[in-house]
């Protein structure tokens, strides 16, 4: 089975403060149809490159397609309150590997629309260094951010993209996930040219045990 982990673009979806709003215009020329996109690099679900805050880091064009595509898990880090740091202790019990993608579950995706969703919790500097220590390729997030929105934080985006490890907000679907277990994630985003980040199609299937060599790095 395929899961689906994306937010659909849309206007009057939930951006960072300050990022453009997203409009599509539709551009009749009959018989055709053209729609104008206007989002920014970090609307909806997508991927941030370091570029996106390390001064000469990558681009997010720079990086192969295995970057995006491994195994990974999903990590629980619901009960957070709004705004709170979520600590390294999250990670207690879970087997990760180097170059998993790791998805951090706080459940705030049951905020979208709502203001709440900007008061999301955010990883802690403690969480941070420990996924970078565990060598794993991607973090996910189903927030709007890996640092704190209202508190405009940034240590987490300079711990992770510091050390070219790439990062991924604003999934959805988690619960149909088991945290825990093992998923092939492939978390693609749009090529382009020497760009900080971009919008991504976030998916994740089960992994089919008779082909174990997937889960070795």
């Amino acid at each position: 089975m395929i899961y689906d982990l994306t937010r659909t673009l849309a206007e009057g979806m939930p951006v960072y403060p300050g990022d453009p709003q997203v409009r599509l215009d539709v551009i009749a020329t009959p018989p055709w149809q053209v729609s104008a996109l206007h989002l920014g690099s970090h609307s909806g679900t997508h991927l941030d490159a370091p570029s996106h805050y390390i001064a000469g880091g990558r681009s997010i064009d720079t990086f192969p397609p295995d970057r995006f595509i491994a195994p990974g898990m999903v990590v629980d880090a619901r009960g957070y309150a709004a705004d709170a740091p979520i600590g390294a202790a999250i990670l207690d019990g879970y087997d990760l590997q180097p170059g998993m993608i790791v998805v951090i579950r706080t459940g705030w995706e049951a905020f979208w629309q709502d203001a709440r969703y900007f008061q999301h919790p955010y990883l802690s500097v403690d969480l941070a260094h420990a996924l970078v220590e565990r060598r794993v390729s991607l973090v996910a997030i189903d927030a709007l951010n890996v640092d704190s929105t209202p508190g405009g934080g940034e240590l987490a985006h300079a711990v992770l993209l510091g050390a070219d490890l790439l990062i991924a907000e604003n999934l959805c679907n988690l619960d149909a996930l088991i945290c825990g277990q093992a998923y092939m994630f492939a978390i693609t985003p749009l090529l382009l040219h020497a760009a900080d980040g971009a919008p991504a199609r976030a998916l994740a299937w089960d992994i089919d045990h008779r082909f174990g060599t997937f889960l070795r790095f």
